[in-house]
């Protein structure tokens, strides 16, 4: 899995002790603003990951623009961290529960866009980020404390 590779490098890349994840749910299909077609389940294989490096983890909420999809989301990933199976209704009595039509559902389908990443712009998103690690500092006691 890409995503997968590129975590790999960048923790090969900087050793971190600790892991910040922003899940951005602007990603996920329906969002007006975004083109891509993903799913919450996509961003719960990302957090398993991530949770599988035995760092500390903070993750923070983000994007999205499609609020009920966003909630459906963040829901989902808590869910997934939790342990825990959650009903895919949503309950009824929740004074949004009309932003959740019209499946009133917890799960999101992804979308009908088709999907334009072939084999060799897979190869090339890998050589990119792969360059673009190797201009980062990898030593944080080089970095600079800022302005003096």
């Amino acid at each position: 899995m890409l995503l997968y590779r590129v975590i790999d490098m960048v923790m090969d890349r900087f050793h971190a002790d600790a892991i910040v994840c922003q899940c951005g749910a602007d990603g996920i299909a329906g969002d007006p603003e975004a083109s891509f077609n993903l799913t919450p389940q996509a961003l719960i294989h990302c957090t398993r990951r991530l949770l599988g490096l035995q760092k500390p983890l903070v993750l923070l909420g983000g994007g999205g623009y499609n609020f009920a999809n966003s909630a459906r989301c963040w829901t989902a990933i808590t869910g997934s961290i939790l342990g825990k199976s959650l009903h895919d209704d949503i309950p009824d009595d929740d004074q949004y529960f009309t932003w959740y039509g019209s499946g009133y559902e917890l799960k999101v389908d992804s979308g009908n866009m088709r999907n334009y990443n072939d084999i060799t712009y897979i190869k090339n998103v890998l050589s990119t980020v792969q360059a673009n690690l190797s201009h980062l500092v990898k030593d944080s006691s080089k970095l600079q404390s800022g302005p003096k």
